[in-house]
């Protein structure tokens, strides 16, 4: 059974440097559906790229996203509100919030404003995180 955790992200900042934060996250897939794909800020080695999708090859990608996006899978976006200076995406991944992507999220871009907040009710998780003026401040817990 897998766990999914809610996400909530924020971004406010100047208009060049959100619209630079979304276009390097919000992609378009084959259906022309908008979905969050941190490959975009953070993209996987090019032989984890490649089409051969047999089991060994699933879990070797599972394995580096976990390593450096914190989650084993990319965004489903469930809700966007957005305006020229923010933005707030409401979304789900696989067991854990990608912190690792919030992080490379303000080291791309250190004006960025970024505030996150996430559970995961089954796994008994929940946290809440902002990144302003080059300082992260994070409360994280686990309950049950």
């Amino acid at each position: 059974m897998k766990h999914h955790c809610n996400n909530t992200l924020w971004l406010i900042g100047k208009t060049e440097t959100v619209q630079a934060a979304k276009q390097s996250l919000l992609q378009r897939n084959a259906s022309n559906l908008l979905v969050l794909d941190f490959g975009g800020l953070l993209p996987p080695p090019l032989s984890l790229q490649l089409v051969k999708r047999n089991k060994a090859f699933v879990q070797a990608l599972k394995r580096w996203r976990v390593q450096h996006w914190s989650t084993e899978s990319n965004g489903m976006l469930n809700h966007i509100v957005e305006s020229e200076t923010a933005l707030q995406w409401h979304f789900t991944t696989l067991w854990s919030p990608p912190v690792k992507v919030y992080q490379a999220l303000s080291k791309h871009w250190p004006d960025l404003n970024c505030v996150y907040h996430y559970h995961n009710p089954q796994a008994y998780l929940w946290g809440l995180a902002w990144y302003q003026d080059e300082l992260w401040s994070v409360h994280e817990t686990m309950y049950g």
